[in-house]
């Protein structure tokens, strides 16, 4: 199945997107489209999870992807035959961009480890109705 993600630098990052580019290229196997915060990565899932791993690799804490959820070139939010303008989801990925930046000095951070949490207990259909019929108390 064919997959596009976007991989996104933290604003802090050393790496630019011509680099990624250029590193995927070299890889082969899915299509890749530079753009000013990072690339975006299409092919064969497998494939495209096997380049992400790569990239993640050339800068562990500033390298993020997330699912896009066009393929590239898609026309419904191209800008040439939308009439220009910012793409659809651009202006949240600019400041999720910026905020990159924190996540990426917490994951520098020598005290950082994961937080161990209990797992929550699953809640059984018959007590969910019995919630609901009672307006929400247990």
């Amino acid at each position: 199945m064919i997959k596009t993600y976007v991989v996104v630098l933290s604003s802090d990052s050393n790496l630019t997107p011509s680099m990624l580019t250029e590193k995927v290229a070299l890889m082969g196997g899915v299509e890749a489209k530079e753009t000013c915060y990072g690339i975006l990565v299409e092919g064969e899932e497998g494939r495209v999870k096997e380049v992400l791993e790569e990239l993640r690799k050339l800068d562990p804490n500033r390298v993020f992807f997330k699912i896009r959820g066009y393929r590239i070139g898609d026309e419904r939010i191209c800008r040439a035959k939308r009439g220009g303008g910012p793409r659809p989801g651009y202006h949240m990925l600019s400041v999720e961009r910026e905020a990159l930046k924190n996540v990426a000095r917490a994951l520098d951070s020598p005290d950082s480890k994961p937080i161990e949490r209990p797992l929550r207990e699953k809640i059984s259909a018959e007590k969910i109705k019995r919630m609901i019929e009672e307006g929400g108390s247990n």
